[in-house]
């Protein structure tokens, strides 16, 4: 937690200065810069163990046998990564540079809104491409399936099928609101 950041006569301080509203916003940003870097992980993860051994080496053309669907999905994917590494990249700098009061978090952060519609084709094709990957893996002559049954049992997964880390995008989405929530 953001608490567990600062001493406790720090906090105290701070709580007289700024006041119980201000301390819990200070939680609600720190809480966004950590979920952001754990989310920009765990996809890094994900890019580590599924995207790139479907690579031709130091490039981004596919293998062949990826199907095409899982291709594009992947491929937009990584743009989402990208953009949430350097919303990650930003919040962290933000923290710092004004630590341990964040003062000013919206002005840089805005200018990353209209980029979040990178996720829209992605979404559209989240499903259907899933349903994909999940039929080919049960297929026991298909390559591709074989490829992921073997990369999920990777230790590096943490337990996550393919299924799950495709929807943390979405539920990145989902989760930002509850973030801004006044509370």
């Amino acid at each position: 937690t953001w608490l567990s950041t600062v001493s406790s006569s720090a906090f105290h301080s701070l709580l007289d200065r700024y006041g119980e509203v201000e301390i819990k916003r200070q939680q609600i940003i720190w809480d966004l810069c950590e979920t952001e870097r754990a989310f920009v992980r765990r996809l890094q993860t994900f890019v580590r163990l599924f995207i790139c051994p479907l690579r031709m080496k130091d490039s981004v053309t596919w293998l062949t046998g990826v199907p095409p669907e899982v291709a594009r999905l992947f491929d937009w994917l990584e743009d989402i990564i990208n953009l949430h590494a350097q919303i990650s990249s930003a919040l962290r700098a933000i923290v710092s540079e004004q630590y341990p009061i964040v003062m000013r978090v919206a002005g840089r952060v805005r200018g990353f809104v209209s980029r979040l519609e990178v996720h829209q084709p992605y979404v559209v094709r989240l499903e259907s491409t899933t349903l994909l990957i999940k039929r080919l893996s049960g297929e026991s002559g298909s390559d591709f399936g074989e490829f992921i049954r073997i990369q999920q049992e990777q230790d590096e997964c943490l337990g996550w099928s393919v299924e799950a880390f495709l929807v943390e995008p979405v539920n990145r989405l989902v989760d930002y609101p509850m973030h801004f929530k006044v509370r």
